[in-house]
């Protein structure tokens, strides 16, 4: 199989290469600004989701794309954030599709596409484990662009020139094969941060009863290369990809046990667009994938996250 990986230098696509290159899989990472040092068998395109005019030569000869790229800067809520977010992740998957669709044309058979999606298209939630069933509400620009990006490879799908998997990835942590952990601004590497005296003390929204669902980033990408052979041209299917379900006070415990010593937190009033539950239904991704994540305990992912912090920081 001949896979192209978009945001292949991304903390998920690094994975996503790694583990594919390690099953044999003929890998072609597209590049847009970052430029990575991969395993010689991977090949290398420059590419852009807003210049359409190349992705019809990133494609050619592609079995199968994975489609990893996007802007995550989900509380980015300015008109301007969100004409970027639609520009990048609504405008740039839709680009991609046309140039899928030329690539299936011109060689008389569907390709694959598995596409990164986001929990953040159900909003608020609805207090419970979210099922891919339930009615999508996004309160961000992010979510919103991730939720028009689905109705495109859906409607593109219809048309039977490629098969396709949407994933509806929630909080993906962890290290990966290149040493990558998360960005800085999500919750793990910002109590790790605080209690390491590296950042400031840390802000919860409420009590920290808050519910949220980890994922190993190893799992998550084990979760892409199980949907990537089991897309049917046709269809668009769409499974959540989450793991280790606890609240942001069991997180920051949990980082206070590794710490030898509580995380320094402040309190403040909870946000009303922040969800109380979100956390995912895997049922029927474990089944219909074969997935079982296998990595994604929270004191595996927060000790990665230690081993990272101690050792960026010594080096410096």
């Amino acid at each position: 199989m001949r896979v192209l990986i978009t945001g292949a230098s991304g903390y998920l696509g690094q994975t996503v290469v790694h583990r594919l290159v390690a099953e044999g899989v003929a890998v072609t990472a597209l590049e847009h600004r970052t430029r990575r040092r991969w395993p010689s068998t991977v090949h290398v395109r420059a590419g852009d989701l807003l210049r359409p005019a190349g992705l019809t030569e990133a494609v050619r000869d592609v079995d199968a794309v994975c489609h990893l790229a996007a802007d995550t800067t989900v509380r980015q809520t300015s008109e301007h954030a969100a004409e970027l977010q639609r520009q990048i992740i609504t405008g740039g998957t839709g680009h991609l599709l046309a140039a899928m669709e030329t690539e299936a044309e011109r060689r008389g058979a569907p390709l694959a596409l598995v596409n990164l999606s986001s929990s953040a298209v159900y909003g608020r939630g609805f207090g419970r484990p979210l099922r891919t069933t339930d009615a999508a509400g996004p309160r961000s620009s992010y979510g919103a662009a991730k939720l028009a990006a689905e109705e495109a490879i859906g409607a593109t799908a219809a048309g039977g020139r490629i098969g396709a998997i949407s994933l509806r990835l929630f909080n993906a942590a962890g290290r990966t094969p290149y040493g990558s952990t998360p960005s800085p601004v999500t919750l793990i590497p910002r109590a790790v941060a605080a209690v390491g005296g590296r950042g400031p003390v840390l802000t919860v929204n409420g009590d920290g009863r808050a519910l949220r669902d980890f994922v190993h980033v190893r799992d998550a990408a084990a979760a892409v290369a199980a949907a990537l052979v089991r897309t049917a041209p046709g269809t668009h299917r769409v499974h959540n990809v989450g793991a280790t379900p606890a609240s942001v006070a069991e997180v920051l415990d949990e980082v206070g046990r590794a710490a030898g010593r509580a995380v320094p937190v402040r309190h403040r009033p909870a946000d009303e667009t922040d969800s109380p539950c979100l956390v995912a239904d895997t049922a029927d991704t474990r089944a219909a994938l074969g997935w079982d994540p296998l990595t994604s305990g929270l004191p595996r992912i927060v000790a990665e996250q230690f081993e990272t912090f101690h050792h960026e920081h010594n080096r410096s």
